[in-house]
């Protein structure tokens, strides 16, 4: 069975006179995490960003097995999983029903998901409106809706971001689990925790 791959080609990005990376090179494939590190304002989110299809690069190309992401966005987002820090779920929906909006969005999206709010701690406050729960419960939503699309990409911008050290332990396990059934992984984060798991790291200057 061919195997996943996320191919960057001659990535290039500005933002405006200033050039965050040029010429960038990598390919990551199932079962594979890579790391992006680099300081505050290195480009880490933007490369995320632009792996997302959501920034369009300066140069180079984006390859989802060997194919340009952007000769088919929608086949593209259907296997991704973009978790950044703007969590886009309706404040007055709940949990819940925030969860259910994901899955009329993806067909391959997993529909029995009460394991995972109970694995997430959200299983007591699923009826919540999303708008009244803390920073670390609404992180856990994000993530919640990550593990529900069933995509094989995940891209990761600071996962550990407002998460205690068991919700941080939680991320870990599940990004594990996730390269362990043939996922991919992306993630930008300067916690070692994660660094300890991945199985290649860029560094952005």
């Amino acid at each position: 069975m061919p195997k996943n791959r996320l191919n960057i080609n001659g990535l290039t990005l500005f933002r405006g006179e200033r050039c965050l990376f040029r010429d960038l090179n990598f390919d990551v494939s199932d079962g594979e995490i890579l790391l992006i590190k680099g300081k505050n304002g290195s480009g880490k989110t933007s490369l995320l960003r632009a792996l997302s299809g959501l920034l369009e690069p300066d140069q180079g190309q984006i390859l989802w097995n060997d194919i340009d992401i952007t000769k088919d966005r929608q086949e593209y987002h259907q296997n991704l999983s973009w978790l950044s820090h703007k969590h886009g779920f309706k404040k007055e929906l709940s949990v819940k029903e925030n969860l259910e909006y994901e899955l009329s969005l993806r067909s391959n999206a997993i529909h029995d998901f009460d394991y995972i709010l109970n694995k997430l701690s959200l299983d007591k406050i699923k009826n919540r409106p999303f708008g009244i729960l803390s920073a670390g419960q609404k992180r856990r939503a994000s993530l919640a809706r990550m593990i529900i699309s069933n995509a094989t990409l995940y891209l990761l911008d600071e996962p550990g971001s407002n998460l205690d050290s068991e919700g941080q332990e939680i991320v870990r396990s599940l990004v594990i689990d996730h390269t362990k059934n043939n996922g991919i992984c992306v993630m930008a984060t300067h916690q070692d925790t994660f660094e300890k798991i991945t199985t290649n790291v860029i560094e952005l200057a």
